[in-house]
């Protein structure tokens, strides 16, 4: 089994987790049809995303016009029934969205100790999926027998 901590100061911010692989985007099944996303992972699984996440957002090589993610790499994704105590960025400009958190303004949740930044919440109305991304330099894997 795996928890995850806060890098700064040591604080257990998930629950039990087992590593999965990252489901296909365009094979997974979503529910943004209107209603609300749904995790793209569930309860208990983690997966690392090998591609970029959030801001910066820099122009693509075909179309200046057209931004895209070059983020951290290796973001940790999780269900977000498996966070522990992170806490809203006290930056509201950090907390964007529409009815939820649109997660496109860098790490929205803090660790409740010391307040570094942890992770992202996307959940708005208008996602796919209802996930949390920790930042891979933000938290240490704690691996234990369960």
């Amino acid at each position: 089994m795996t928890v995850f901590a806060c890098f700064t100061c040591g604080v257990v911010v998930t629950g039990d987790l087992v590593e999965t692989t990252l489901p296909d985007e365009s094979s997974a099944r979503s529910s943004n049809d209107g209603g609300e996303a749904i995790p793209r992972l569930r309860s208990g699984q983690f997966a690392v995303d090998p591609e970029p996440f959030g801001p910066p957002h820099v122009p693509t090589a075909n179309d200046p016009h057209v931004l895209v993610s070059n983020g951290s790499r290796g973001t940790i994704l999780i269900n977000p029934g498996d966070v522990r105590g992170l806490e809203l960025h006290p930056d509201r400009n950090r907390r964007n969205g529409c009815c939820r958190l649109d997660g496109l303004d860098g790490p929205n949740l803090v660790c409740p100790r010391c307040g570094s930044e942890i992770a992202t919440e996307q959940s708005d109305c208008w996602v796919s999926w209802y996930d949390i991304r920790l930042e891979p330099a933000a938290v240490m894997r704690l691996n234990h027998k369960a």
